[in-house]
C-alpha cells in the first residue's frame, strides 16, 4: 500500500468535523474526489464519467482509517452532497474486509449491481436510531432492552472505556456467547455475546419493562437482540443491535446496526420515558 500522505490517486486526510464516523483514535483518509490533486492517477474506468459539474458524477468517496504501519483499520463508503458541502450519514456504510477480498477476485465487468454487500450503518445519534426502526412498534422490546443495557449493564471508566459490569460468561440476564454464524458481523478477534432472547435461561433477571410484552408466540415480542464484542478485562469493543427472524432462524443483516459509544452515553443519560419518546416508540 502506498503512503496516503503523499496524495497518490487523490488520497488525502479526512478530518471528521461532523462526527460522521466513530472515532477510534486512528487517522482517516479519503479517496474518490475526482477534482483532488493526484486523482488523475486513478484508472480511466473510475474517472471516465466525470463531467466537472456539480452533478452525481463526483459524489462518491471511500474513507478509511489507518493503523501504524499502513495497516487498514476500517473502510467506509459514503456520498458527498455538493450543495451542502458535507457527507450524507444516511448513505454512509462500512465495508467489511470480506467484501474487499471478494472484489479483489473479480474484474470490474464481473461486479454486478448490489453485489457489494455493505455490512451495516452506525447509529451515532437519536435520530439515526429512530430512522432505523429498531425495537418498535410495540410489542417489540429492543428499545427497552437498549435503555437497560446503556444504564445498567455497562459503565464508562475514567479512561472513557466502556466496561461490562457483569461477566457475560456467567449467563446473567440471559447473556450468552454468539458465534457469528452467517458472517453477520465483522470478526476482529474478540468474542461476541448476545442478550435479549427472552426465552433464554437467565432472561427473567431482566427488568419488567423489557419483558412485559412477551407473548411466547412467534410474533415480534421477542425478535430484538444486542450483540457485543468484548476485549480482555470485560472492556466492550463493538456494540450492535439486530433483529431475529424466527421463521428463518437467523438474524436479519438488513436490520443490523452498530451502536456508537456516543449514543450509548446519550441513552444512559435519559429516563426511560424520555428515551422512548425520542426514539419514536409507540
Amino acid at each position: 500500500m502506498r503512503n496516503p500522505n503523499k496524495r497518490a490517486f487523490g488520497v488525502h486526510r479526512f478530518y471528521d468535523k461532523n462526527n460522521l464516523l466513530p472515532d477510534e483514535g486512528y487517522p482517516f483518509y479519503k479517496v474518490g474526489n475526482l477534482g483532488a490533486e493526484g486523482a488523475d492517477d486513478l484508472p480511466n474506468y473510475v474517472t471516465k464519467y466525470n463531467t466537472g459539474h456539480n452533478d452525481d458524477s463526483n459524489i462518491d468517496r471511500i474513507i478509511f482509517s489507518l493503523k501504524p504501519g499502513k495497516v487498514l483499520d476500517k473502510i467506509y463508503v459514503t456520498q458527498h452532497n455538493p450543495h451542502r458541502g458535507s457527507y450524507d450519514p444516511q448513505h454512509t456504510y462500512r465495508i467489511s474486509k470480506a467484501d474487499c477480498g471478494h472484489l479483489q477476485k473479480k474484474r470490474v465487468d464481473q461486479i454486478k449491481e448490489k453485489e457489494l454487500i455493505v455490512t451495516m450503518k452506525t447509529l451515532n445519534e437519536m435520530t439515526h436510531l429512530q430512522e432505523s426502526g429498531f425495537g418498535r412498534p410495540q410489542p417489540r422490546h429492543g428499545l427497552h432492552l437498549l435503555h437497560w443495557f446503556s444504564n445498567e449493564y455497562v459503565t464508562f471508566t475514567n479512561n472513557k472505556e466502556l466496561l461490562a459490569v457483569c461477566n457475560p460468561d456467567e449467563g446473567g440476564f440471559g447473556c450468552h456467547r454468539f458465534y457469528g454464524y452467517d458472517n453477520l458481523l465483522p470478526d476482529e478477534g474478540f468474542p461476541f455475546y448476545e442478550v435479549g432472547n427472552l426465552g433464554e435461561e437467565g432472561a427473567d433477571d431482566l427488568p419488567d419493562d423489557v419483558t412485559q410484552y412477551r407473548t411466547e408466540h412467534e410474533d415480534d415480542s421477542n425478535i430484538d437482540r444486542i450483540i457485543f464484542s468484548l476485549k480482555p478485562g470485560n472492556v466492550l469493543d463493538k456494540i450492535y443491535v439486530t433483529k431475529h427472524d424466527h421463521h428463518r432462524g437467523s438474524f436479519d443483516p438488513e436490520h443490523t446496526y452498530r451502536i456508537s459509544k456516543g449514543l450509548i452515553t446519550v441513552i444512559g443519560n435519559l429516563e426511560l420515558d424520555d428515551f422512548l419518546e425520542q426514539a419514536g416508540y409507540s
